[in-house]
């Protein structure tokens, strides 16, 4: 017992002893390090090498990490680049530092307030430089009050002061209609040139139009200082480097039209171009009977037949019941068949089970003199003689039932023309396409005697696409539009048609494959012969050289209107500002007004600045100069149902400043009327802007009143009063004293557009946010918020703009008033239409299809209306 106590009191003597041993240690250690911590070489920002930092030793001693960050960054603002240089300098010795603080917390050794002080430090570092921060902005605030004061013609307000100083290498301004973006680069560049010292060369403005650059240049007016379009500057700075400046396609619209039209030579490519509105166009009804059609949809009476393509026989126009008797029509029109449309057959068959038969097309034609007549039906059922499931929905039958009265039907005319004596010819909906139905009534027609005077595809373009006509026009316009954003967006053909492969578009493919890339090789090609490029490749040329050469060095560049930015673009500026430091960006724009996406400015750019070019100090500006309420809360609520759109405050400069926002409803008989009574309550000394969605919305207008055009501006003189009309997108920057928004209706051209941009598109169109009429709405935002005093919104009483209705009345509005099935906008391939119908002829269920197809049960209905045939 007495062995083993002494044993333990041993054990404990000599652990005591290792304990004091070690905090001796650690002691010794601790006094080690702080002495290097002492001893320490400060963070030097900015130093250049080696031997300055060693000459500066003696200047310059470490008390501690704050003194050193206050002492190297005084007067200045420590931007995230120079804060990720700051703490990674102390990194490495603040984890030595820290393990050794831990050890000595371990043996309850009490550390040298060097050690503590260190650690605390470089532990609260964002804190210390966001407060450093806070202080530099408010002493600057405070120091140059008297500036911002008095560098413009008024002073600016407190948002756009603290943006101006904002020192962070990446600045996006977030601006609003009204709020001054000008007056906010203008304060910029002057606190840069005045206060910070900047040389004015060093300072690179750009905006998106030559107007806007010259007229940011003139309002500076500071010599060595010069606006930049995106362009100009590609254009000078290949200039610069090659000794060259590149030749610019003066016309690329001219250059299109002529590639267009020698392609049409290449058998191949008309043959395509045919197919393509034959086959592969997206059908749409005129635009003025769609009207009517949704006036109609109340009471029921929706008209249900399509517009024959040519007339018949007899010159009069033709209106079927399916877009496959569609077909039908122009196949036998192309193959100079002479026929009628539901012409009473030439016996008589009424009885009192059936009305008089009427045959779906009657044809005609001459043999040894005399005028013979066979029939054609067109029968809207399968491979399997099953007829589209929404017959029987339609009759509120039973499918089953549906299929025995419509084969019943087929059965009696076959009967008929077996008991008379007349020929049928018959066509079903399995394999419809036109060049199907072609070759098969061709050789159906032949077969019968009946002379065939096949068009060729020359002829049928012809038919289709007259030279010069407003329908070749548009067509060019679709390839030029796919041409430009490809380059645009920084992809390539080949990779566009990966991508539709890769889903099986076999649409998309055929019309990229055969037309667009045809086009947009030759274009390639032609701008070689000719020695030239067209504006996307200077930007892109101009960033290779960049990239690679550094050939200009700015310590500033300013981007005006930068929610208008496109991948091209974004990428010539990222070249742009390389260098060590790189080049502050200094970027202000409203993505409450973004409205280009067609010519190929990226949302994501803006309202994701941060993922695509760092850590960004985002400054808002919410004081709007131009309008008041209830015009502010009302257009701020409007925009901002889209959750997509970044949230603002905006209110008025004066709480005082009124703006209204009226709306009238007009009939058609009295709309020039209504017109005419709104200018004449407007003062005469007050400006107008006639604003339409389109550049045809004054078309009734043009009935009535004098018009005059000069240079670009385009003028309706009414009640004794000169009033310029413009589009909606062409009003963006400018504001009147009154504006007057024409024809805000619920229609295919009405506003918002319900027009569908064929989507082949969507391959080369920057993504665009979900939210129903996205795009539009923020159209409809500018176009509300030109006006100062007052604006005025006229719609037509009877299909009022969903937009009027989400103002005016919006216990109207519900949750389906906008929804959109995710696939709404998803076209039908033929993989597609393959896999429906093979789940419809197996009998599944609308409701099943639509869950395996993932599309809506009316789109499901809709479809299968179309693959069968609409009887």
């Amino acid at each position: 017992m007495t062995l083993l106590l002494t044993l333990g009191l041993c054990i404990a003597a000599i652990a005591i002893v290792a304990i004091v041993a070690i905090r001796i240690l650690l002691k010794k250690n601790s006094n080690e390090l702080s002495f290097r911590v002492e001893s320490i070489t400060p963070f030097q920002a900015n130093h250049e090498s080696r031997e300055e930092t060693l000459r500066q030793e003696n200047e310059h001693f470490f008390k501690d990490i704050e003194s050193n960050l206050e002492q190297t960054f005084n007067g200045q603002y420590i931007t995230f680049r120079e804060e990720k240089l700051f703490t990674e300098y102390y990194t490495e010795l603040f984890h030595e530092v820290n393990d050794c603080l831990k050890r000595l917390e371990t043996f309850h050794v009490e550390p040298s307030e060097t050690i503590a002080k260190f650690v605390s430090d470089f532990e609260n570092l964002q804190w210390l430089i966001k407060s450093h921060n806070d202080r530099f902005i408010k002493e600057e605030l405070n120091t140059y009050k008297d500036f911002f004061d008095h560098c413009l013609k008024y002073p600016l307000d407190k948002q756009q002061r603290r943006s101006i100083v904002s020192g962070e290498d990446n600045c996006l301004v977030i601006s609003s209609a009204g709020s001054g973006k000008t007056s906010s680069i203008v304060g910029k560049v002057k606190y840069l040139i005045e206060i910070k010292h900047i040389e004015p060369q060093n300072i690179l403005l750009i905006s998106y139009t030559n107007k806007a650059a010259a007229e940011l240049t003139d309002r500076m007016g500071i010599e060595g200082l010069r606006g930049y379009t995106f362009h100009k500057l590609a254009l000078d700075i290949i200039g610069q480097v090659t000794g060259q400046k590149p030749s610019i396609c003066s016309n690329t619209d001219a250059l299109f039209l002529k590639i267009y039209q020698e392609l049409l030579d290449d058998d191949n490519f008309k043959k395509s171009v045919v197919e393509y509105f034959f086959d592969y166009q997206i059908q749409e009804q005129d635009w003025e009977r769609q009207k009517n059609e949704r006036r109609q949809q109340l009471s029921e009476q929706k008209e249900t037949r399509l517009k024959a393509q040519f007339p018949d026989m007899d010159g009069k126009t033709v209106y079927v019941r399916s877009e496959q008797e569609q077909k039908i029509c122009l196949a036998l029109s192309l193959l100079g068949v002479k026929f009628r449309y539901e012409e009473p057959y030439e016996h008589s068959l009424a009885d009192e089970m059936h009305s008089q038969y009427m045959p779906d097309f009657s044809i005609y034609y001459e043999r040894d003199g005399e005028t013979k007549r066979i029939y054609l039906e067109h029968f809207g059922v399968d491979e399997h003689s099953l007829v589209p499931m929404w017959f029987a929905k339609d009759r509120g039958i039973t499918y089953e039932e549906a299929n025995q009265q419509y084969n019943d039907g087929i059965t009696w005319k076959k009967a008929a023309h077996e008991k008379f004596g007349t020929e049928l010819l018959t066509t079903t909906s399995a394999d419809f396409h036109y060049y199907d139905i072609r070759d098969k009534l061709k050789i159906q027609l032949e077969k019968a005697g009946v002379p065939v005077k096949e068009k060729t595809d020359a002829e049928l373009y012809d038919m289709v696409l007259s030279p010069n006509s407003k329908q070749e026009k548009s067509f060019i316009r679709l390839v030029v539009t796919f041409v430009t954003l490809i380059k645009s967006n920084c992809r390539s053909i080949h990779e566009v048609i990966r991508e539709v492969k890769s889903i099986g578009d076999e649409r998309n493919e055929f019309i990229i494959k055969n037309i667009f890339q045809p086009v947009y090789e030759r274009y390639i090609e032609e701008l070689r012969k000719l020695n030239q490029i067209d504006f996307t490749d200077a930007i892109l040329q101009a960033t290779d050289i960049c990239r690679s050469l550094h050939p200009v060095r700015y310590d500033y560049i300013i981007v005006d209107e930068f929610q208008d930015i496109s991948f091209d673009r974004y990428n010539f500026l990222k070249a742009l500002r390389e260098g060590n430091p790189p080049a502050k960006l200094y970027c202000v724009g409203d993505d409450w007004q973004s409205i280009y996406r067609f010519s190929g400015s990226d949302m994501a750019l803006f309202n994701s600045f941060q993922d695509f070019f760092g850590h960004t100090d985002i400054n808002k500006i919410e004081t709007t100069y131009r309008f008041g309420e209830p015009l502010v809360s009302l257009s701020s609520q409007f925009i901002q149902q889209n959750g997509t759109q970044i949230k603002k405050d905006i209110h008025p400069y004066n709480p005082e400043t009124k703006t209204e926002l009226f709306f009238y409803e007009y009939d058609r008989a009295n709309y020039c009327n209504v017109i005419e009574q709104l200018v004449a309550s407007i003062p005469l000394d007050k400006s107008i802007f006639l604003l339409g969605r389109y550049s045809f919305d004054d078309y009734y207008l043009s009935y009535r009143y004098q018009s005059t055009k000069e240079g670009n501006r385009f003028y309706y003189f009414i009640g004794n009063r000169k009033i310029e009309f413009l589009t909606a997108h062409k009003s963006k920057g400018l504001e009147a004293d009154y504006v007057i928004i024409l024809q805000c209706n619920k229609d295919t051209y009405g506003f918002p557009s319900l027009v569908n941009d064929d989507p082949v598109l969507n391959y080369v169109l920057t993504k665009s946010d979900q939210y129903p009429y996205g795009e539009e709405r923020r159209l409809f935002y500018v176009a509300i918020t030109r006006a100062k005093i007052r604006t005025f919104v006229l719609y037509d009483k009877r299909f009022p703009s969903v937009f009027v209705d989400e103002i005016l009345h919006p216990e109207k509005i519900t949750e389906k008033s906008y929804e959109k099935h995710p696939n709404a906008n998803k076209r039908w391939t033929r993989n597609a239409d393959n896999f429906l119908m093979t789940l419809y002829h197996e009998g599944k269920s609308i409701k099943y299809i639509a869950a395996k197809m993932g599309r809506s049960q009316t789109s499901i209905v809709m479809r299968l209306g179309k693959l069968e045939g609409n009887k």
